[in-house]
Order: C-alpha cells, then sequence, then structure tokens
C-alpha cells in the first residue's frame, strides 16, 4: 500500500507540473503579444524622424562597409556623412543589396566591382546609349552591340548587372581577373570623374573621350600608377590639370585635348541637359575655356610617352627644355593654347617625332636650326603665332614631311603683334624640291621673297600650295603648273593654288603672272577670287 500510494503521489505532482509549465508559457506569449501590438501602436502614431536602418546583413556583420570604407574611401571620407543620392552610397547598397555576386569583404574582386558601380553611378549608366541599364530590378543581364572591327555582333554584360565585371560592355580583364582597361567612348556619359577609380589599382588604359564629363581631373589620378593610357579628350573638364599626373611614369598616351570649343549636349535620365562649352556641365553659366597649367621641368617624367596631345585648352607659360627627354614621343599637339615664348632648342632631339603642332599660341619665336636631325617629322604646324627668321636649310632634308604649315606668321593686330618684324623673311629655297611627299604647303601672310623655285614641281603629290600674301614675284613655273594634272586640282571645290595673280590694289600689275590658279588674291587689298 504505502508503495502504491507513493506512486500516486509521483504521479500527482507531475500532472501538477505539467499544468504549471502550460499556465507559464500561456500567460508569456500573451504578454509579448500585448507588448508587440503596444509597440506597433506606437510606433504607427509616432514614427521616427529618421527612417529606420534596414536589418544588418550577414556581410555588413562581417565588416564589408568597414572594407570598402578603409579601402577605397578618401579623402578622410566615410560612407554615414554621404547624401543617400551620393554615387558611393548607391554603389554601396548594390553591393549590399541588389548585387547577385553578394561578395563578402574578403573577396578579390570586392575593391574593383565597387569601384565600376561607382563609375555607373557617378556617370548616370540608365542614360548611356550602350549596355549602362540593368532594368527596373537589374534583371537585364546582357546586351548586343555590332562591331565593325569583326564585322558581327558581340554579347557583353550590362554595367550593375550579375554578370562579372570582366564581361561588363567597355570592361576588360587580364586572365587572373584583375580590371585592366576601361573603355566608353561616345557613350553619353554625364557626370564628374569620380577619385574612386583609384580602386582599379591595376587599371592600364582608361578612355572615355566624346562624352559630357564635366568638373576636374581629380588628384588621385596619379596613384594609378600602372595607368598607360589616359583619354578624356572631347569632353567638357576644366580647371588645373592636377600636378599628380606627372606621377603616371609608365604614361604612353595622354590625350586631354579638346576640352573647350566642342558644343556637346548630353541628357541625364532625370531630363536634366549638360552643356560641354559651360562650365560644370552649364550648372555655372560662364564659357568653359579647358584645362589650365603648365608644362614645366616636371614634364621629363614621361619618359615613356609616345602620345601626347593638349590641344584646345588653356594652357599656359613656355614649354620647358625636359620636353627633350621623351625619346619615345611621337606625337605633340599643343595647339590652340597660350603657350607663349620660343621653341624649346631641345625639341630636335626628338628623333621618333612625326606630329608637331604649335599653331595658333603666342610663340615668338624662330624654327630651330636643328630641325633638320628630325628625320620622321611628317607634320609641322607653327602657323598663328609670331614667327620669324629664315626658313632653316635643314628644313628641307624632312623627306617623310607631307604638311608644312607657316602661314599667318604676320599677325597685323594686338595682342598678337610684337614687333614689325614678324613673319618668315628669306626666300624659298629651291631645295625645296627634296620634300617628294609633301602634300600641304602653306607660306601665306609672310615676308618671303624672291621667286617661286621651278623645283617645287618635283612635288608631286602636292595638294593645296598658298602662296598669296607674300614678297614672291615673278611668274608662277610651268613645272607647278603641271601638278595641276596630278594631285593639286580642285575636284572637290576647295580651292588650292593661291597666289598674288589678281591686279594690286585692284589697279597695278599683280605680283605673280598665273594662269593655272585656282584662286588669284589682291596683296594690297587681301581679296580673293576663285579664277579657275
Amino acid at each position: 500500500k504505502n508503495r502504491r500510494f507513493r506512486v500516486y503521489t509521483y504521479f500527482a505532482l507531475f500532472l501538477i507540473f505539467i499544468v504549471f509549465v502550460l499556465v507559464v508559457v500561456y500567460i508569456t506569449s500573451m504578454t509579448k503579444e500585448a507588448e508587440v501590438k503596444d509597440n506597433i501602436i506606437r510606433l504607427t502614431s509616432q514614427p521616427t524622424p529618421k527612417a529606420t536602418s534596414p536589418p544588418t546583413t550577414f556581410r555588413e556583420a562581417q565588416g564589408l562597409i568597414e572594407q570598402l570604407q578603409d579601402g577605397v574611401l578618401l579623402r578622410n571620407e566615410n560612407f554615414e556623412d554621404m547624401q543617400v543620392t551620393d554615387p558611393r552610397v548607391m554603389a554601396l547598397d548594390w553591393i549590399l543589396h541588389e548585387d547577385e555576386q553578394r561578395l563578402v569583404s574578403d573577396s578579390i574582386n570586392l575593391y574593383q566591382r565597387y569601384g565600376l558601380a561607382v563609375l555607373a553611378y557617378a556617370m548616370d549608366s540608365k542614360a548611356w546609349f550602350n549596355c549602362g541599364n540593368p532594368g527596373e530590378n537589374f534583371t537585364e543581364t546582357s546586351c548586343s552591340i555590332y562591331s565593325s572591327v569583326m564585322n558581327q555582333t558581340v554579347d557583353y554584360g550590362v554595367w550593375l548587372s550579375g554578370a562579372s565585371e570582366c564581361d561588363w560592355f567597355g570592361v576588360k580583364c587580364s586572365g587572373d581577373g584583375i580590371v585592366r582597361s576601361v573603355t566608353l567612348i561616345n557613350n553619353n556619359l554625364v557626370g564628374v570623374l569620380p577619385h574612386e577609380l583609384t580602386a582599379l589599382r591595376f587599371l592600364q588604359m582608361l578612355a572615355l573621350a566624346g562624352n559630357c564629363i564635366y568638373g576636374t581631373i581629380p588628384e588621385e589620378i596619379g596613384q594609378l600608377d600602372h595607368l598607360l593610357s589616359l583619354e578624356l579628350h572631347e569632353n567638357g573638364l576644366s580647371g588645373v590639370m592636377p600636378s599628380t599626373i606627372y606621377q603616371l611614369e609608365k604614361l604612353q598616351l595622354l590625350n586631354l585635348a579638346k576640352q573647350y570649343g566642342v558644343d556637346r549636349v548630353c541628357q541625364q535620365t532625370n531630363g536634366t541637359k549638360i552643356y560641354t562649352n559651360y562650365k560644370h556641365g552649364g550648372f555655372v553659366r560662364e564659357f568653359n575655356v579647358g584645362l589650365t597649367g603648365k608644362l614645366g621641368s616636371e614634364v621629363g617624367k614621361w619618359k615613356s610617352m609616345k602620345g601626347m596631345y593638349l590641344s584646345e585648352n588653356s594652357f599656359t607659360g613656355e614649354i620647358a627644355e625636359d620636353i627633350g627627354n621623351l625619346r619615345y614621343l611621337t606625337f605633340f599637339h599643343i595647339n590652340d593654347n597660350f603657350i607663349e615664348g620660343n621653341l624649346p632648342a631641345s625639341i630636335t632631339k626628338l628623333r621618333n617625332l612625326r606630329h608637331l603642332q604649335f599653331h595658333d599660341n603666342f610663340l615668338y619665336t624662330s624654327l630651330p636650326e636643328g630641325i633638320g636631325n628630325m628625320k620622321d617629322l611628317e607634320r609641322l604646324s607653327v602657323n598663328g603665332n609670331s614667327m620669324f627668321g629664315k626658313l632653316p636649310e635643314g628644313m628641307y632634308d624632312l623627306k617623310k614631311l607631307k604638311s608644312l604649315f607657316l602661314h599667318d606668321t604676320a599677325e597685323a593686330n594686338s595682342p598678337w603683334l610684337i614687333n614689325d618684324q614678324e613673319g618668315f623673311s628669306g626666300s624659298l629655297s629651291s631645295s625645296v624640291g627634296r620634300l617628294k611627299d609633301l602634300e600641304y604647303l602653306l607660306l601665306n601672310n609672310n615676308p618671303i621673297t624672291g621667286e617661286i623655285p621651278s623645283d617645287l614641281g618635283n612635288c608631286t603629290k602636292l595638294k593645296v600650295l598658298r602662296l598669296h600674301r607674300t614678297e614672291l614675284k615673278g611668274s608662277m613655273p610651268r613645272e607647278v603648273c603641271m601638278l595641276r594634272d596630278k594631285d593639286l586640282n580642285n575636284e572637290n571645290g576647295v580651292g588650292v593654288l593661291y597666289a598674288d595673280c589678281r591686279p594690286n590694289n585692284r589697279t597695278e600689275e599683280p605680283r605673280v603672272r598665273c594662269d593655272c590658279c585656282t584662286d588669284c588674291c589682291d596683296y594690297t587689298t587681301n581679296v580673293c577670287v576663285q579664277d579657275d
């Protein structure tokens, strides 16, 4: 009996314990439900003034934000101080919540993928002509572009899609998946260059020409020390060319030309129009004069440079003699700037130079005697400057020369007129006949004297010859007139052979007798009339 009593007692206690646990669980659940309801009512009736933060993801908890902030952001910046519309914040949000790659803090391509995303948002990729719009929910992954080089349609990945960034249109990577090149020429990029481009640490080529990029070149550009080619021409950039650009000692091609004078209009996704001929795309109603700065002694650091295109900007000062250290320089275009002083004598050391364009500056100089050493020179233009002195005999040794522009060096009005001795003087040597590849010879508006040498007829490839507004006299040689049956013709409706063959000052004898000229000019009145 005692044993049976103990069993019943244990069983009763067990039932009491079960009931107790159920009661506790029920009371707890009801209390929590009441608290949740109370919170919902409280939050709905009195919303906080600041949006609540999204839930912390696993990747955020693993330090992805801190990794990007410490490794990519510069200038002591952090994400918390940025607006939600900042391209860097938008790129971060895409990396965290939209990107199908789901990168983590130690992903090897985190920096470069984020850097490209910043570029996409900074340049309003949805407005691009090609492959920039991933769709409303980032569902567009591929695009097809016809390649004239390959003569076929090529498939690419859309920017900000889940595809590898190495497959995105205009992006090229090496075999190890590292971004080496970004080429987005004439693609309606609209915006300011982000300095987070430095996230592309092994970039070798950046080509964003022919777009509506405005503002300044970020000084951090100098950190891309693997860069071989930088092409930003035909945009709307302004401000000083950063001195850090001289740190790019591996640079072989620098093209910053045509930042003013290009009247391009681009439209953003929101309908805003950007005008490249105004500062900051038109947000400042002041004409854009392009990039400024000087080519000082630091230019000598670019020992690998092959092509330097800086035309149609507002560079000032004299060219440093250190330019002669660029032994591989092949193309040097710095026309249409405010360059002053002399042509540096060291420029004759550039034996590989093929194009030398200095026209329309403020030079006051003669052609250097050693110009004949530049045996590969094909194009020489110094027109529109205050040139003086005789044409050096060495110039006629440039047997590869195709274009020789020496015209308009005797300007008549201030501020170009420095003294009355401006303009090339002396005579046109008979040695000119040695320039057998010459196609363009423009000598007009110079005080060159003497007669036109018959040896000029040996230049059988001539297409344009302009000898008006000079002190040349006599008759046009028959050997030159015979060139009219070759390339020196006006089949395109363009006058190709000019001379002072109209009656001088309307009543006097013409300075040059010519019955084969396409256009005859009056030396005194400067009136030219088609005569062919």
